[in-house]
């Protein structure tokens, strides 16, 4: 089965899909075992698309992620990154396509804490030449403005509360400006007011015309997307 997520709003049914995954197999090698993870996986992922891909643990949701954020390879199939056939790059191509083209939000914030929001927020810029000639503190400013908070640009992490850290974790994955933003149990840390901010927040970026894919088991929260993949023991259903 291939699930084809686009939003109707403004997606052509004929346009090209931005992410491709084809019959996607999983096979970690643990001693003389075995273990498949992901069997069969094939789903198309369109411009404009909020999706969630929600399941238990253990139900391989983490090993798609991977993939899809081109951190692992698959044993099997083939995944096509806009129209590009993922297993054919090399490890660098992959890494580019990670610093450039996908922005990461994680459960945990991953920010730095001797750093303040701003400097936290520019750290991506300094990996590419691609912005080697850009003013890196205005890119800073102009995210942290759109996700609220231009007030608190140099206070550092632990002087934030969790739903101001994980804005500045969304700002960060903004600051590239990416193709694909990719939200890891974005409401993991965070109590339920908080959460519904976050993804208020994350509905707004969709609006404005980014693609989104949010990783988590909270149905509440899946049921938020515009699209949801459902993932257990290793199969899409």
């Amino acid at each position: 089965m291939v699930f084809h997520c686009h939003n109707l709003r403004d997606i052509n049914m004929s346009s090209n899909p931005l992410l491709e995954l084809s019959g996607i197999n999983k096979i970690y090698r643990m001693g003389q075992i075995d273990l498949q993870v992901l069997f069969d996986v094939s789903l198309h992922i369109y411009d404009g698309d909020f999706v969630s891909i929600t399941g238990p643990s253990g139900s391989g949701k983490t090993t798609l992620l991977n993939i899809i954020a081109c951190l692992d390879r698959p044993s099997s199939g083939i995944y096509n990154f806009f129209g590009e056939n993922v297993g054919l790059k090399s490890n660098d191509e992959m890494s580019t396509i990670r610093n450039l083209r996908i922005g990461f939000i994680f459960q945990s914030f991953n920010l730095i804490p001797r750093h303040t929001a701003l400097e936290n927020v520019i750290m991506p810029l300094h990996y590419s030449t691609k912005f080697k000639n850009s003013n890196f503190k205005n890119l800073g400013l102009e995210c942290l403005e759109k996700v609220g908070l231009s007030e608190r640009v140099n206070h550092y992490p632990n002087e934030l509360s969790g739903g101001q850290q994980q804005r500045v974790a969304i700002a960060r994955a903004l600051v590239t400006n990416p193709e694909i933003i990719l939200a890891d149990e974005p409401t993991g840390n965070l109590d339920s007011k908080t959460s519904d901010d976050i993804m208020k927040l994350l509905k707004n970026l969709n609006m404005q015309g980014k693609t989104i894919i949010t990783i988590t088991h909270d149905n509440e929260v899946a049921e938020q997307a515009n699209e949801i993949i459902r993932i257990k023991d290793g199969r899409v259903s």
